[in-house]
């Protein structure tokens, strides 16, 4: 019954990736971590999806290519707008096409080893309209 949320989710720890913030980030392997609540099911409480990503150095200074490889068959056309850099902290708002329609704004701080970040979205999931909350967060655990 959930299925395509576990996709959607997916799609959103590929927002982890985004230009800017990866530029500071160390190469290696990366566990990334989706906690999301779905704002029309308050009881709902869908378990974490952790995903696990090698990044390479030409990864972290072009993380677009990332979102290609973590999203799913179901999101398409994914385009970023309105970012912002102040620190270690990149805003951005993001717009996705195909089966998975995705509108998302989100804010995510990091550092070498680390990501931590929110990201709110409404998706069109099958005609139907459902927001979202995601908390993501990140961290290198070693070497490729």
């Amino acid at each position: 019954m959930h299925a395509p949320w576990k996709t959607l989710l997916a799609l959103h720890a590929a927002l982890l990736c985004t230009p800017g913030a990866a530029a500071d980030m160390a190469p290696g392997m990366w566990e990334i971590t989706v906690e999301t609540r779905f704002a029309d099911q308050p009881g709902y409480t869908p378990e974490p999806v952790r995903l696990k990503q090698c990044l390479s150095a030409a990864d972290t200074k072009d993380p677009s290519t990332l979102l290609g490889g973590m999203s799913s068959p179901g999101a398409s056309g994914c385009t970023y707008s309105n970012k912002t850099y102040s620190g270690n902290t990149f805003r951005f708002s993001m717009q996705c096409s195909g089966s998975f329609a995705i509108q998302s704004q989100g804010e995510v701080s990091f550092s070498a080893d680390s990501m931590n970040g929110t990201i709110s979205a409404v998706a069109d999931v099958g005609g139907r309209k459902t927001e979202l909350g995601n908390k993501v967060s990140a961290r290198r655990i070693g070497g490729c």
